[in-house]
């Protein structure tokens, strides 16, 4: 397949970007006086614009979070540029079309440390993505494309890195806001999420901020939950509860020195739930988190020095398990990062070191009871100013992991800026995933084929690895950007399940193995406008191919297109509607490319209308056409719910 809609739309952005460059300097000097760039810290551990960065970035921010009447941070990204939230009832967030069961080639961070529970469930989960209250979050960062030269393993897709609120000193602000969410059709239909956000100072040293959120979700039947009716499904979505608390206690020990002191817990419970006429699971996790973070200035540079401790307790009961069907897990992270910023000469560098020790407790699935994984990792990347329009950023990183050999990663990229506002940049980069503890370790064997076979562990798997290349051209004027990027990324060794050849093939007729090969390339557009204060519009399309190498055919459940489209319009003062549309394109169902499935769009209408100065009522209906993918075809894996309205005020003082 040829790359004809990457190259024509990289063209026409190209073309637009001909006429920026024929504008009078004087006035585009003075727009990029008023106009203030986004920043962002992801791409290389350091302030600096999201046009520039070394990377592909978006951001998210808190305002467009408050808008979107999500109820966790899977539903905003899933309207973001490359990004599908592959819903099977799980959100599972997948950029540039990377996934696997568990989503996990996607990096989540908090605050710049890693966050995961992904590895004591081989299913798979999203406890992640429901434990961060939406109101405590200040922007998110996405990165898309592989980003280990500086965070290691699970950055294939991408790297998505969550931002909360800080506390000013002297001041007190916060944010409280309560929503309902009511299902037109179908048994279950009641959702209720409230929460609040609380920044301030103690004394002239000591701030914090502290947030917490509940979430109630009734099990939502599509037809009915009545079991003796003759069109009994189960549940479409779980029941879902969960009560997050976040808070960070900031010590400025000095004008040059602060000490963070985080901590957090999280309770997610999915209530046991017919989920077809005959199946029923459930699940809950309690989450601790204890973090102990110091920044420092100094008159070389500056330095940030991080130690985390995450411990997951899981009840996971599922009646397609064999006995026992009830099952506990335990996971703990014993997480440290540390590293240095300095400049020097033409150069800006970024060097640190990491540590991870990741504990699995299961007494069921592993015969020796559990397992441990620990990593340790050595990093830098440098910026080198070769002209004062041109930086050259090139990146390492070299990973050591005691159960099976190290990786080495490289990163390569040039940013130009034409004029500004005007930048093209775009380079090359390499990324992997360590097999999960599970897939290495031959003591492991989970259940598989419907329930009659085991897949057995393989001590003898290579990391994921994959090598991308991408360029990105980005306009950004005072009242309106564009931007478009190319990329391709090669994916070898991926894990799947293989047959046993060996001589215990009888007793361990499957196992993991490096078998599977994969290339996605396509190009990302993004453009906004704004045509006054009271009407603008945002959207983004992203075209994706992706074909597996084995055999040439495409690779399934991967829309070919998506896009998300935004209007705003303040109609009268103290009145705003916005209008955003969601379209998921065709894709193959089966790996032969015999069955697809079909295109889709759903659309959302809301409505915001400040009280006063402090309260704000937001309202509206989700899903406006009442989208149902079942009556398209039962084949779709994904779930959507059905059309809903929505209520929420939120109380800022």
């Amino acid at each position: 397949m040829k790359l004809y809609p990457q190259l024509l739309a990289f063209t026409v952005v190209s073309l637009m970007a001909s006429q920026v460059f024929a504008e009078d300097t004087a006035q585009t000097e003075e727009d990029n006086v008023t106009q203030l760039p986004s920043i962002v810290v992801s791409a290389s551990l350091k302030e600096e614009s999201v046009d520039k960065a070394p990377a592909s970035v978006s951001v998210v921010t808190k305002e467009e979070i408050a808008r979107s009447a999500a109820t966790n941070v899977a539903e905003v990204l899933s309207r973001q540029v490359g990004v599908v939230n592959y819903n099977t009832g799980q959100d599972k967030i997948t950029i540039r079309g990377m996934r696997d069961t568990s989503g996990s080639y996607t990096l989540i961070l908090l605050n710049g440390k890693r966050m995961s529970s992904l590895g004591a469930l081989w299913r798979g989960n999203d406890f992640d993505w429901s434990a961060i209250p939406l109101n405590s979050i200040e922007r998110i960062e996405v990165i898309r494309g592989p980003m280990s030269s500086l965070y290691g393993s699970d950055a294939m897709g991408g790297v998505i890195n969550i931002i909360t609120k800080k506390a000013e000193a002297g001041k007190l602000t916060g944010t409280a806001y309560a929503q309902y969410n009511r299902l037109e059709n179908g048994d279950g239909r009641n959702q209720f999420s409230y929460g609040t956000s609380v920044q301030g100072g103690l004394t002239d040293q000591l701030s914090f901020s502290l947030s917490a959120a509940v979430t109630d979700k009734d099990a939502w039947y599509r037809n009915t939950k009545d079991t003796s009716a003759s069109n009994y499904e189960g549940a479409y979505f779980v029941e879902k509860q969960s009560q997050n608390v976040m808070g960070t206690l900031t010590w400025d020990v000095s004008d040059q020195q602060s000490v963070d002191f985080d901590v957090g817990y999280n309770h997610d419970k999915r209530p046991l739930t017919y989920d077809s006429a005959t199946t029923y699971a459930s699940q809950e996790i309690n989450r601790t988190n204890l973090g102990l973070t110091h920044r420092g200035k100094w008159g070389w540079g500056s330095t940030e020095a991080y130690i985390g401790y995450e411990r997951s307790d899981i009840d996971d009961n599922d009646s397609e398990y064999d006995t026992p069907q009830q099952r506990s897990y335990k996971q703990e992270n014993l997480l440290a990062r540390a590293f240095a910023n300095f400049d020097w000469w033409i150069n800006s560098t970024t060097a640190g070191v990491d540590f991870k020790n990741q504990k699995i407790t299961d007494k069921v699935s592993y015969s020796s009871g559990g397992n441990e994984q620990k990593s340790y990792g050595i990093f830098t990347q440098n910026d080198t100013k070769l002209r004062d329009d041109l930086t050259l950023t090139l990146g390492a990183r070299y990973d050591d992991f005691d159960n099976f050999e190290g990786k080495a990663t490289a990163k390569a990229y040039l940013t130009y800026e034409f004029s500004p506002g005007v930048v093209l940049k775009g380079g090359f980069g390499q990324a992997y995933k360590a097999p999960s503890p599970y897939q290495l370790d031959s003591n492991y064997k989970m259940i598989s084929c419907g329930g009659s076979c085991y897949i057995y562990g393989n001590s003898d798997l290579k990391p994921e690895e994959s090598t991308n290349y991408e360029a990105s051209l980005v306009v950004t004027r005072p009242n309106w950007n564009v931007s478009a990027t190319v990329f391709e990324n090669d994916v070898k060794n991926l894990i799947e399940r293989t047959t046993n050849t060996g001589a215990n093939s009888a007793t361990v007729p499957y196992r993991w193995g490096n078998t599977a090969r994969a290339e996605f390339r396509g190009v990302e557009l993004t453009a906004g406008y704004r045509f006054n204060d009271r009407l603008g519009i945002k959207t983004n399309a992203t075209y994706l191919e992706s074909t597996n190498k084995a055999t040439g055919k495409d690779l399934t459940e991967r829309p070919e297109w998506t896009a998300n489209a935004a209007l705003d319009w303040t109609i009268v003062e103290q009145f705003k509607a916005t209008v955003a549309a969601n379209y998921i394109g065709k894709q193959w169902y089966n790996s032969a490319n015999t069955i697809s499935l079909p295109s889709y769009t759903t659309y959302d209408l809301t409505f915001s209308t400040p009280v006063s100065k402090k309260l704000t009522v937001d309202y509206g209906v989700r899903n406006l056409t009442d989208v149902n993918l079942e009556d398209k075809t039962t084949y779709f894996a994904t779930k959507l719910y059905g059309r809903n309205y929505f209520v929420k005020l939120s109380y800022n003082f």
